[in-house]
């Protein structure tokens, strides 16, 4: 068999539909030749990808107008924290279009909303995708609340990439929930921007500090600037107890496997010393089944330095 004939460079390396390919004049014979895959129905690509961008962009061909990539999938679009176990590599695709458009087709999760609640969507990198406060919003009713909670500390901090999912105000939040209207998972929303903070850099981060939180612990701050006597920053707390002066970080396994890393650590903690500072580590026993135990110890060294919690 002749090798196959090149297709218009317009289709190169990038999925199509086979409509936009007839409409180049490309025949049905050479649309199903070896060198293109069919990732869904009505759809030809040159390899199918398994990474979310490549699935996402297999399947966009198929969408019709006013259908964009949604929840989970467009938080992880985003750069945004999913939660923990979902793997966007192979999950199912979410997708919203209008009431009278749902999508149906094999992993793929099609939802539908009204013109007012559909949200406004955004051209990312090619791909339409909700934008992503509607995304956090739409989401709420499959994650845990911690997980919302997490995914809005985000967005309010540096945690994705992208300028349009960091550093939100909590206006902006408040009111993707309010056009949402009695959307599913509303007060788990709500919930969770109650207690949500700016300026989290890490989802463990935000796990550690709903932890002391929820244990009645008072007065911390998230990510603060500590200085020496000279006025020289030492560096930013995860979470800090100010009047106790009390640094609460969380140590993930990078912390012992990578030398510099290592290294640094002994480093800034004297320097925490020296000024004054008492710091405490936290692993991921801390936070699981020894939480009780850490939030306790939290508590005792709080007081003893002079600051009586409840």
């Amino acid at each position: 068999m002749p090798p196959p004939e090149p297709l218009p460079a317009a289709l190169v390396g990038r999925p199509f539909s086979v409509t936009e390919g007839r409409a180049l004049g490309i025949g049905l014979a050479r649309l199903r030749r070896s060198d293109l895959v069919a990732p869904h129905w009505g759809v030809r690509a040159w390899s199918a990808g398994v990474a979310l961008d490549d699935r996402c962009r297999a399947l966009a061909p198929a969408l019709g107008h006013g259908t964009a990539f949604s929840h989970l999938t467009a938080l992880a679009l985003w750069g945004l924290p999913l939660p923990r176990g979902h793997d966007p590599a192979r999950g199912p695709l979410h997708v919203v279009s209008p009431r009278d458009r749902r999508v149906r087709r094999p992993g793929v999760v099609g939802h539908t909303a009204t013109a007012a609640r559909l949200g406004p969507s955004v051209d990312l990198r090619g791909l339409p995708v909700v934008d992503p406060v509607t995304a956090w919003s739409q989401s709420a009713a499959s994650m845990t609340l911690d997980d919302v909670v997490t995914i809005a500390d985000a967005l309010m901090g540096r945690w994705s990439t992208h300028p349009q999912a960091r550093e939100l105000d909590r206006e902006v939040l408040s009111s993707a929930i309010r056009a949402g209207g009695r959307r599913r998972g509303a007060t788990t929303a709500r919930s969770a921007l109650e207690l949500a903070v700016p300026n989290v850099w890490s989802p463990r981060e935000t796990d550690l500090r709903l932890l002391l939180v929820r244990a009645g612990i008072t007065g911390l701050s998230v990510n603060e600037p500590v200085h020496d006597s000279d006025g020289r920053l030492i560096g930013y707390v995860d979470v800090a107890h100010l009047g106790a002066k009390v640094a609460l970080e969380y140590q993930g396994d990078h912390h012992r496997t990578d030398r510099f890393t290592y290294r640094d650590d002994i480093r800034r903690r004297e320097a925490f010393e020296d000024a004054g500072w008492r710091q405490v580590q936290a692993t991921d026993d801390d936070l699981g089944p020894l939480a009780d135990a850490f939030v306790a110890r939290v508590r005792r060294l709080i007081t003893e330095r002079g600051v009586e919690e409840s």
